[in-house]
């Protein structure tokens, strides 16, 4: 009989997945559902950093501050920070990116978190900016962004370059070939107000979801920040900007550099273990951030 049952709950669970991408069952009713079902893999497997991780993310996105918290820690008594070696310290800076920003950019940089991975020649650059446009009422007083730069040890040159786009990953050729001609340094353009972070050659480039070109999808953000975005009359919006004033040539001018290493050389917020989210919220910032991919890789997973 608990054959034909598990099998009836697998379908069922397709059913869930379908339901929550039509908006059918909530996020906060997914993220609930997720954190129990972590609790029974937890009951199963009390030493899988990953379950433990997880549900700390669930709880997090849920805003159980608290509950996430006593998760992230269980993450580090399972699976201890490691030491950055003065090798990796140094590889940290040397790729570091510089960002390049619009003209009218409304939201400093607050932070930077740079993580290296345990095991690859990989570092994530975790960017905090003061806030979101689009966001003024997520009781998260951030906007968190992410590049990921990939590395050869031996040539210490730059092999890949990833970003953080809008909940997907771009990656681009051209951008590693610009970090060449920039002693190593990544070059990212940041999109006005919600810090979508675009690569070199983005303007040929499709986002890898849809294949919406990144052109026609800044175009319509654009579209739709210059007249107030969402929630256009919030109360905490009263001091923003009302929307993009300029037109979309200005928009998709990036020309005023940012050089996020200043921050990383002023408070050096730098770690390596593969629990990036833990380690943020452990060890890093003393405000709430909204939980991103750790590591690309989980993304390009979910595409397959």
């Amino acid at each position: 009989m608990i054959d034909t049952f598990l099998y009836e709950f697998k379908e069922k669970n397709d059913k869930i997945i379908e339901f929550t991408n039509e908006n059918k069952i909530s996020a906060i009713e997914f993220y609930n559902l997720g954190i129990r079902q972590l609790e029974l893999l937890k009951k199963a497997e009390p030493t899988n950093v990953s379950y433990v991780s997880q549900q700390a993310e669930f709880y997090h996105l849920d805003g159980n501050l608290r509950r996430a918290g006593e998760q992230y820690r269980k993450v580090f008594e399972l699976d201890p920070l490691l030491p950055l070696t003065t090798e990796e310290e140094r590889m940290i800076q040397k790729f570091c990116p510089i960002l390049l920003i619009n003209r009218k950019e409304c939201f400093p940089l607050k932070d930077i978190v740079a993580v290296h991975h345990p095991d690859k020649p990989l570092i994530g650059y975790h960017l905090f900016w003061e806030d979101d446009y689009d966001y003024p009422d997520d009781y998260e007083p951030c906007d968190h962004e992410e590049v990921w730069v990939e590395y050869n040890r031996e040539t210490e040159e730059v092999t890949n370059v990833m970003s953080w786009f809008h909940a997907r990953v771009l990656e681009s050729e051209a951008a590693v070939v610009e970090a060449h001609g920039n002693q190593q340094r990544p070059i990212i353009r940041i999109e006005w107000g919600k810090h979508g972070s675009l690569l070199c050659g983005w303007e040929n480039m499709k986002e890898p979801l849809t294949g919406v070109p990144l052109p026609q999808w800044l175009w319509e953000t654009y579209e739709h920040v210059k007249t107030g975005g969402r929630v256009p009359f919030h109360p905490l919006k009263k001091y923003w900007p009302k929307g993009y004033d300029g037109t979309y040539e200005e928009y998709s001018d990036f020309s005023v550099q940012v050089d996020p290493l200043e921050w990383l050389q002023k408070k050096p917020l730098c770690f390596k273990t593969k629990w990036v989210n833990a380690v943020i919220y452990t060890q890093a910032l003393l405000y709430n951030f909204h939980v991103k991919m750790e590591w690309p890789d989980r993304f390009f997973r979910s595409l397959k």
